[in-house]
This record gives C-alpha cells, sequence and structure tokens, in this order.
C-alpha cells in the first residue's frame, strides 16, 4: 500500500510545505528556509524548526523519493548530529510511515545521512 502512496509523487516544494503544516499543528512556531539556497552555504539543510514551548531544534534536508543526499549536505548533517542536534534527511516516504511525526514529537533516530 505504501508503495502506491500518493505522497510518494510529492515535488520537493510540496513535500516540504506538507513538513511545515505538520510542525506548526505540533507547535513549531518559529520554521526558517532558504528562499534562494544559490546564496547559502552549500549543503545545509531546507529546515530549521524551533518548537515554541520545548525549544526543541530540528533540522531537516528535504529529498523527493529518488532525489540524492550531496557529499555537502552529508556533511553538514552528520556534523550538526555530532554536535547533538537532531538533523534528518527526510523523504516522503518518511511522512508516510510516521517518522517525520514521530521525530518533531521527540523520538528523534540517529542514522548516517542518506
Amino acid at each position: 500500500m505504501m508503495k502506491n502512496h500518493p505522497a510518494l509523487l510529492w515535488s520537493e516544494v510540496t513535500f516540504q510545505s506538507q513538513v511545515i503544516q505538520l510542525a506548526k499543528t505540533l507547535g513549531y512556531t518559529l520554521t526558517y528556509h532558504t528562499a534562494d539556497s544559490r546564496r547559502s552555504n552549500p549543503g545545509f539543510p531546507d529546515l530549521v524548526l524551533v518548537h515554541g514551548k520545548s525549544g526543541k531544534l530540528v533540522f531537516a534536508e528535504l529529498k523527493t523519493q529518488t532525489g540524492r543526499v550531496s557529499p555537502d549536505q552529508e556533511s553538514w548533517i552528520n556534523g550538526l548530529r555530532r554536535g547533538g542536534a537532531t538533523a534528518e534527511v527526510w523523504r516522503p516516504i518518511d511522512y508516510v510511515s510516521g517518522q517525520i511525526l514521530r521525530v518533531l514529537r521527540g523520538g528523534a533516530v540517529i542514522a548516517r545521512a542518506r
């Protein structure tokens, strides 16, 4: 069933909109995304989310189902994790499976950037 889920066809823009909407619903009051990544440091994550009450901070790199993580993106994600931050690479399958919801609620899983 998940293999045919319509969310797996989302563009990165649509996916980002859905993640931001979910984060706001869960109380993340500060959301940042670079409007033009060409003027940012290479590889910096797409989203920075801050929860309004807990202060939980989440960095997220968003990819389509088939999008590739660049070496610069992998370096940023892994560096942020080494520094103790919650830093994730998310794909639409992570939205469908509930992984993004779990992380935003507090249950982050530390794994190598993929």
